[in-house]
């Protein structure tokens, strides 16, 4: 019970804190640009205080699930000069577009900050599987791997990142001896296993657990029954202490059978699983050197962390990533009930706070996205979106969006039971 009370409050809070900053980048640039601001809350429903200053009424409300900025004539018609029909086009767009700015600032400033606090890895290589690619291509231990197909790569993140449209052979550019080399590096994406976890950080940021953290849809663990918090501590006979022993076996067993031994709770539990097969850029196994964090090393890994975020939304909209393997509320609130310690809740603040931003920009009424499209539509053809047409657009898309929150909550639902 009181670890349930514990992951409401955790919950509640980031849901306050993305949706507050979200508003507040609206009402930042409401205010710059003189447009009315009737309200400011903090939280929906019954108020536990409010206060009025100039023209602008400051709300803190009981529901903890959001906020909103109430722009004068945003949401309907106004004759004053204050309200939001009135401004030009480049005005509105900057209004609606600055929750999703502040949000990713927001991100940015957290991701910078874990990165400061965790483990850091270049790509240097300190140990190095002689059956992978780099090491049939000639790359040694004391090598610094310094482009892939003349991407500069900084982390190990970047030789490790999913570069599924690149060939199967690829030049890369390593340092040795202070000299810059150049060597093709054969089959370099293949197809490799994947079962859809992941895994928790050690509470003390020093690596990443075999604990798994959460689960995706529609993919090999869910169908073997595998669950949040569930520790995967042998593989086919070998032991497995953290994400990295798993991921190494699973990617070199694509399609093949694997008897996982699991701890649940008390319980050890044996499960067969044949992992799905993926096209994905793997050069094989291989550590690269730690090195102490600093301002360039955490901006790269926050850099990293955006382009994945936004990535996944790019590869949704291709039809690359399945609605099936989106995550509601439900299954936010189970990766929030999973997170250890300060810097893991952190980070999960700030991939949220990222998600909702860009999930605002997309062109789909009534979200952010959908309100500049009507903006520009109105901008190119000079008229006016009749009010009442807006309205039944907007309701469209509000009950397109409560059909995929249902439909996403569902999958979250079966997939944890």
């Amino acid at each position: 019970m009181v670890t349930f009370l514990i992951t409401i409050i955790k919950l509640l809070i980031i849901l306050g804190v993305v949706a507050t900053i979200h508003e507040f980048g609206h009402f930042i640039f409401a205010k710059l640009f003189k447009m009315g601001v009737n309200e400011f809350s903090i939280g929906f429903g019954p108020k536990i205080v409010q206060k009025k200053y100039k023209d602008t009424m400051y709300s803190l409300r009981w529901i903890p699930l959001g906020g909103y900025c109430a722009i004068e004539g945003e949401d309907g018609e106004s004759d004053r000069e204050d309200s939001f029909a009135k401004k030009n086009a480049f005005e509105k767009i900057v209004v609606l577009l600055a929750g999703v700015f502040f949000n990713a600032i927001l991100a940015a400033i957290i991701f910078i900050g874990v990165g400061f606090a965790v483990n850091t890895y270049n790509t240097k290589i300190t140990d190095l599987d002689a059956n992978s690619p780099l090491a049939k291509a000639g790359i040694q231990v004391g090598d610094e791997i310094y482009s892939v197909n003349g991407s500069k790569v900084h982390l190990i993140d970047d030789l490790m990142a999913k570069k599924s449209n690149l060939p199967n052979d690829v030049e890369v550019e390593y340092i040795r001896d202070g000299k810059i080399n150049k060597v093709t590096v054969k089959d370099a994406v293949t197809n490799i296993g994947y079962i859809g976890v992941s895994f928790l950080v050690n509470a003390d940021g020093s690596d990443v657990s075999n604990e798994i953290e959460m689960v995706a849809s529609g993919c090999a663990a869910v169908n073997a029954g595998l669950k949040a918090g569930d520790k995967i501590v042998n593989i086919n006979g070998v032991e497995t202490k953290s994400s990295t022993d798993i991921v190494n076996i699973i990617k070199q067993n694509a399609g093949n059978s694997l008897k996982f031994t699991i701890i649940r709770g008390e319980e050890t539990i044996e499960k067969d699983i044949v992992p799905d097969t993926q096209r994905q850029f793997n050069l094989g196994n291989f550590v690269t050197e730690k090195v102490k964090p600093n301002l360039y090393y955490a901006t790269l890994s926050a850099k990293n962390n955006f382009v994945n975020i936004v990535g996944s939304y790019i590869d949704l909209f291709k039809g690359n990533v399945s609605v099936n393997e989106m995550s509601g509320i439900v299954g936010i609130g189970e990766v929030v009930s999973k997170t250890e310690g300060l810097l893991s809740f952190l980070n999960l603040l700030g991939i949220i706070s990222l998600a909702v931003g860009v999930a605002n920009i997309m062109p789909f009424p009534p979200l952010d996205g959908g309100k500049i499209v009507i903006v520009l539509v109105e901008t190119i053809t000079r008229k006016k979106v009749p009010i009442k047409v807006e309205a039944i657009i907007s309701y469209i898309g509000l009950a397109l969006l409560l059909l995929l929150t249902l439909f996403v909550t569902y999958n979250d639902i079966v997939r944890i039971i």
